[in-house]
């Protein structure tokens, strides 16, 4: 999910900033992350995950839950989604 709204790219920037939650694969091919909790169109438990690699962009950001949330939602690629932190 790629943010483009100013006022968002400041709050990323203050979230990322705080602690959240490690995670380390087992396999080290693949990058750590740090997550934190959101709430998906108040509706839907999940995690924001901002991967820990080098150059990965600052507007830009992964949306996890154990629910499909294109399913759920009944939502497709390029609509726009509630998160709140």
């Amino acid at each position: 999910m790629e943010i483009i709204d100013p006022e968002s790219l400041q709050i990323f920037k203050t979230l990322k900033a705080k602690t959240g939650v490690e995670i380390t694969p087992e396999d080290p091919s693949f990058c750590s992350a740090m997550c934190y909790p959101v709430l998906i169109n108040a509706q839907i438990k999940g995690a924001i995950v901002f991967p820990l690699i080098e150059g990965y962009p600052e507007n830009k950001m992964e949306l996890i839950s154990h629910q499909n949330i294109k399913e759920t939602l009944a939502i497709k690629a390029g609509d726009d989604l509630e998160v709140e932190i």
